[in-house]
């Protein structure tokens, strides 16, 4: 019986670590692609309708969305990459540890 409650602790641990490296990698991979539409966004006019864009604006906005695409595919070739490494290994959760440091009351 206890062994068995302990594969389920390890395997729910290891779907809680899968979940957080999910959200860290989405974060990373979908705030880089925003940190990059801020900054150079105007040269394929980020935010404007494409009747309103400029041929220049046309063309950069192609590009940018070949490079989005590129971005976030091996984002998550990346993020399967190590879902599937994680997967291969043994592991729990040690969970928040609180140490209390007992002291004498002259201290």
């Amino acid at each position: 019986m206890d062994r068995s409650k302990d594969e389920r602790y390890r395997e729910s641990s290891k779907k809680r670590l899968l979940n957080i490296i999910k959200k860290k990698f989405d974060t990373t991979i979908i705030g880089s692609l925003a940190a990059f539409e801020e900054s150079f966004g105007h040269l394929w006019g980020h935010n404007i309708p494409e009747h309103e864009l400029t041929t220049e604006q046309k063309e950069y906005r192609k590009i940018w969305g070949e490079t989005r695409t590129i971005i976030l595919d091996k984002g998550n070739l990346n993020l399967r990459a190590s879902q599937s490494e994680i997967s291969q290994h043994t592991l729990s959760w040690n969970r928040y540890v609180t140490h209390f440091i007992m002291k004498d009351k002259e201290e």
